[in-house]
């Protein structure tokens, strides 16, 4: 799209650190941001100098792979939710957008840790100009209303936690590797010891989980996964809800960062 107004706005260079604390400090309504990576130390600054009122939003992606690896900070994350902050995950972020009282943004190729304000070398610019503004809130706005946003609460970081720390100390969980030749993307699944995952479930959490197993695919469809009906229908015959109750638990399996959404009934596991 072009615009044919003159464009208020100037280049966002590392370290910026500065200034976007001083945004989060003059933002009177509302903070908006989407990072796919989050640091606690930057969280905690954040909230320092946001003011009271002013309300915080965060997008991030919330895949057990990048909190495995610190790439998500569950500190930083916790801290937001406990200041009344909302925290979203949308597990194929990968924008960082920064929004101030809907009348300023950042669009850089920083995210919301140090590495992203203050050592590496990141690029982006600011702008104030309302039509761009705009434009920008409304598409953060329609992200949140994306079928495959999720939404994270104090007890899933318990629970992720919880299976973290059933990683035995001297395991060593092999990070991703990189293949340009791969149909599927394997930096963002994380290889674990059998039994890890479903020792931390109970319940239909469990009982969907090893019907995920089960299949064979990384990435399944809902045909896929009810396909096991007829199998729970016959071990639960007074329940008569199973194909809904399937759908609320991947919904559940997705905010531990186990599935990512993958839109129109496709699904991928995040563990192997």
């Amino acid at each position: 799209m072009e615009y044919t107004i003159l464009i208020r706005m100037k280049i966002i260079k590392t370290p910026w650190k500065n200034e976007l604390m001083q945004l989060v400090s003059d933002a009177k309504e509302s903070i908006k941001i989407t990072s796919p990576f989050v640091k606690e130390s930057v969280c905690a600054e954040l909230l320092q100098h946001k003011k009271k009122n002013s309300s915080l939003e965060l997008i991030t992606s919330f895949k057990l792979m990048n909190i495995y690896n610190g790439s998500v900070d569950l500190n930083g994350l916790e801290h937001i939710l406990k200041s009344k902050g909302v925290v979203k995950n949308f597990s194929r972020l990968h924008s960082k957008i920064y929004l101030f009282d809907e009348k300023q943004a950042i669009v850089t190729s920083s995210n919301l840790t140090n590495g992203g304000l203050v050592q590496n070398y990141e690029y982006g610019f600011y702008t104030d100009e309302p039509t761009i503004v705009s434009e920008i809130s409304n598409d953060f706005n329609q992200l949140l209303r994306d079928e495959t946003m999720g939404q994270i609460e104090l007890k899933h970081i318990k629970e992720v936690r919880s299976l973290l720390q059933r990683i035995p100390k001297n395991e060593q969980i092999p990070l991703p590797s990189y293949s340009m030749n791969a149909s599927v993307e394997k930096n963002d699944v994380i290889t674990l010891p059998d039994g890890i995952i479903s020792s931390t479930l109970k319940g239909w959490k469990l009982i969907v989980f090893n019907c995920i197993q089960a299949i064979p695919k990384e990435v399944f469809t809902l045909n896929d996964i009810n396909a096991f009906v007829p199998q729970l229908q016959n071990k639960y015959p007074n329940n008569n809800t199973i194909p809904a109750k399937i759908r609320q638990q991947l919904q559940l399996l997705r905010d531990l960062g186990l599935i990512e959404f993958l839109g129109n009934g496709n699904y991928k596991k995040l563990w192997q």
